[in-house]
């Protein structure tokens, strides 16, 4: 049974997989930071915290997941570019997840001269077999 710790699987390719977003930034989807090397603009994601649905009957098979996504670039213009198109590419509903913005905000990173959206995502992820 697919659990709440396989949702970076099914994220990872929903995002490498939506066309939109990758126009703008590749396969260029990391998981907790950047590797080293020239990757903008990209996107990380990290799972903040998760738990299980739970029901008077037992486990429903849904995980709720609070997700932090954060797309980095050289200039404001394309960091709110790629954000929009990371936006589009969260489905709202799905067969096996569904996210719904909680927040966002711009951010400047000094030492690294980079520019930075960073999104907060309610996510319910349905385990599967």
């Amino acid at each position: 049974m697919a659990s709440g710790v396989d949702f970076e699987i099914v994220l990872l390719r929903t995002l490498r997989e939506d066309a939109g977003l990758s126009a703008l930034v590749g396969n260029k989807v990391f998981p907790l930071f950047i590797p080293s090397g020239n990757y903008l603009p990209c996107v990380t994601f990290q799972r903040l915290g998760g738990r299980p649905a739970n029901t008077l009957a037992g486990a429903s098979g849904l995980e709720e997941i609070d997700l932090q996504i954060d797309v980095w670039a050289r200039d404001y213009d394309e960091a709110k570019a790629v954000a929009k198109a990371m936006r589009a590419a969260m489905p709202p509903s799905g067969d096996v997840f569904g996210a719904h913005l909680i927040e966002d905000q711009d951010l400047y990173e000094d030492g690294t001269n980079y520019f930075r959206v960073s999104m907060e995502f309610k996510v319910w992820f349905l385990e599967t077999e």
